[in-house]
C-alpha cells in the first residue's frame, strides 16, 4: 500500500473582536516593525500554510496582508468568535485545499508571545485525537488550539443548535486537553498563551518583546 500522505497544518487568525477594553482595534496596533496582526502572521508563516484571517464582516479594515495570506469574514457577519472559528475551518477545507484529517491552528491576533515552537509542540500532542486544547486555571483556551478539519461540521451543528462557545467542542469531540503541569513543562511561564486585553497589557508587551 502507498504511504499515508503527511498531515498538513493551516492556521486561522481571528481578528474580528471589538477591542472594547483596549479602546482601539487590536489588529491595527503597532508592534515592532509591523502590527499585532502582522506579527502573528509572521510567526505562523514559519509553521502553517495556508493562513486565513477571519474578520467580523467584509467592511472591517485590516493592515495589508502578505502574499499567500487570505481573508474571509464571519458567516453570518458579527456572529462572534465561535462562528469565526467555524468559518475559518470551512474556508480551509473549501478554499485552502485541506482534507478532513488535516489540521488548523486557531489563534487570535493578540497573543504576541506565541511561537512557531509552541504551535509545533501542540501539534505533537494531537496523536489520533480531533483537537488539542490547553486548560489554565480551569478554563479552556480554544484560541491557542489545534483542530482537525473534521471538527468543522461539528462546530456548524453546535452553532445551529444555539451553542455560542467554542469550548463546547472539547466535550463534543475526542479532545486532548492539556492541563497546567503539561503546559508548564513546555513553557514554565505560559508566555505563549498570554493575550492583550488592555492598554497596560499592550504597553507591557511592547517593552518585553
Amino acid at each position: 500500500m502507498p504511504d499515508k500522505l503527511p498531515m498538513r497544518t493551516g492556521a486561522i487568525i481571528l481578528a474580528g473582536g471589538l477591542s472594547t477594553r483596549m479602546g482601539r482595534p487590536k489588529e491595527l496596533l503597532p508592534f515592532g516593525d509591523s502590527t499585532l496582526l502582522g506579527h502573528t502572521i509572521d510567526t505562523l508563516r514559519t509553521c502553517a500554510t495556508p493562513i486565513v484571517v477571519v474578520t467580523r464582516d467584509a467592511a472591517q479594515a485590516l493592515p495589508a496582508l502578505p502574499a499567500g495570506v487570505s481573508h474571509t469574514h464571519d458567516e453570518p457577519a458579527g456572529a462572534g468568535p465561535f462562528a469565526g472559528l467555524a468559518t475559518g475551518l470551512r474556508w480551509l477545507h473549501e478554499h485552502g485545499g485541506l482534507a478532513a484529517a488535516d489540521c488548523a491552528f486557531a489563534t487570535a491576533c493578540d497573543q504576541p508571545f506565541l511561537t512557531a515552537g509552541a504551535v509545533r509542540w501542540l501539534l505533537d500532542q494531537l496523536g489520533g485525537h480531533d483537537l488539542v486544547m490547553p486548560r489554565v486555571g480551569g478554563f479552556l483556551q480554544p484560541f491557542c488550539a489545534i483542530y482537525r478539519l473534521s471538527v468543522g461540521p461539528v462546530a456548524d451543528r453546535l452553532l445551529a443548535a444555539g451553542t455560542s462557545t467554542p469550548r463546547s467542542l472539547a466535550t463534543a469531540t475526542d479532545a486532548r486537553i492539556l492541563d497546567e503541569p503539561e503546559l508548564r513543562g513546555f513553557d514554565a511561564d505560559l508566555r505563549f498563551l498570554q493575550n492583550l486585553n488592555t492598554p497596560a497589557d499592550y504597553d507591557r508587551a511592547r517593552r518585553e518583546r
